[in-house]
């Protein structure tokens, strides 16, 4: 299950958008930024509900680091809850210098690329929406390297 942990920290990689958010990709489209981040997975947790083994129901989550351009820009949390086949129904937190951006949505176990919904955030993140697309870099997901689409 640590492999879940790892992938459910993937979505956490969001951070460095404080630089991001504001300009503009048209004066007719809202504000739209693309960019690549890396997720570097610092601690992870499973909680082995009833029944015993991985099954629906059990909890996982990690912490880590945002990167961009080889330097820490933030740090991310997540929880999430294990629902076969599916893979992990997850919350995730990306705490950075001048707000948080939260995302939702279903990560996969198995590997492979996926997509969670950027759904709100605090501050100059207020409002924001959009995407991001997370693929895992090493085999046991410990490293993700993210695709942000952030709309303002």
């Amino acid at each position: 299950m640590r492999r879940a942990a790892a992938l459910v920290g993937v979505a956490v990689a969001l951070a460095g958008l404080s630089n991001w958010v504001g300009a503009s990709a048209s004066s007719t489209d809202s504000h739209r930024r693309e960019r690549n981040l890396r997720l570097v997975v610092t601690n992870g947790y499973f909680v082995d509900n009833d029944p015993s083994g991985q099954s629906g129901g059990d909890l996982f989550g990690s912490t880590a680091q945002l990167r961009h351009g080889g330097r820490r820009v933030g740090k991310a949390s997540d929880a999430c809850t294990l629902v076969p086949p599916v893979g992990g129904q997850c919350q995730v937190t990306l705490i950075l210098s001048r707000g948080h951006i939260q995302l939702a949505g279903n990560v996969g176990l198995q590997g492979g690329k996926y997509r969670v919904a950027i759904v709100g955030g605090t501050n100059k993140f207020r409002g924001v929406r959009g995407d991001v697309t997370i693929q895992p870099v090493d085999d046991q997901g410990q490293v993700q390297h993210l695709h942000l689409t952030i709309l303002h």
